[in-house]
Formats: C-alpha cells, sequence, structure tokens
C-alpha cells in the first residue's frame, strides 16, 4: 500500500514562489513598505539607483514596497543605510508622539535640552 506524501497547504497568504512572499500584503508590512517608498522618493532615490544602493533584488524591493514580504533587521539597516535615515525612521508610527520625535530628531541638541528641561519641569511627580 502506497503511503502518500501530506501535501504543504497553501494560504491565502502566500504565493507559489515561497512562504515569504505574500499573495495578499501583510498589514504592518505595508505600512513599512509605505514608509520606503515615500522616504526613497523624498531622498530622489529612482527606483533602479535604489535596488543598487541597496544590493537587494529588483523583485524583492517592489514586493517589500508593496508589503509582500517582511523585511529582516538586516534588511531594513541596509535600507536605512541607503536611504541615510536610522532604522526608528522606517519603523516609528505616526502617533503625534511619534511625529514629535521625528521632528526633534532634526534639531539641534541646544532645542532639545531646552525641550526636556520645560518638560521634565512640567511633569514632576
Amino acid at each position: 500500500m502506497a503511503v502518500e506524501s501530506p501535501k504543504k497547504r497553501r494560504t491565502a497568504r502566500t504565493t507559489k514562489r515561497s512562504g515569504r512572499h505574500r499573495a495578499v500584503p501583510d498589514p504592518l508590512a505595508a505600512i513599512i513598505g509605505q514608509r520606503i517608498r515615500a522616504l526613497r522618493i523624498a531622498a530622489h532615490l529612482g527606483f533602479d539607483a535604489f535596488v543598487e544602493e541597496t544590493g537587494l533584488g529588483r523583485g524583492y524591493v517592489s514586493e517589500l514596497e508593496r508589503g509582500l514580504v517582511v523585511p529582516t533587521i538586516g534588511t531594513l539597516a541596509r535600507i536605512a543605510g541607503a536611504l541615510d535615515v536610522t532604522l526608528a525612521d522606517i519603523v516609528a508610527g505616526d502617533s503625534e508622539r511619534e511625529r514629535l520625535f521625528s521632528d526633534l530628531r532634526r534639531a539641534d541638541a541646544k532645542l532639545v535640552k531646552e525641550l526636556r528641561d520645560i518638560v521634565s519641569r512640567s511633569y514632576r511627580p
């Protein structure tokens, strides 16, 4: 009697190529991908130049920007280096606190210290 080998079950999230690539965007990966695309455009890097700068494949970058792959921390670090930003710039959310953090990252050290002093005086227990 022949024993059938179990077939790999495909889900709506995977494509035929591999389990890392999705047919439907992952919500968080889509947000990261949109942010990467926005940062790339803000840096005036065309798609091909970005691919060359990161050393990633064209297909991977395309899927990344569409949220079809979930990048590793190493990949995000390569992307951050190519865009001359930090990992925080790529993964930070869109709350008021995170927007303030983003704005303050571009401020000079003196202004940051003054603001920290104001905040510490305002929120003493």
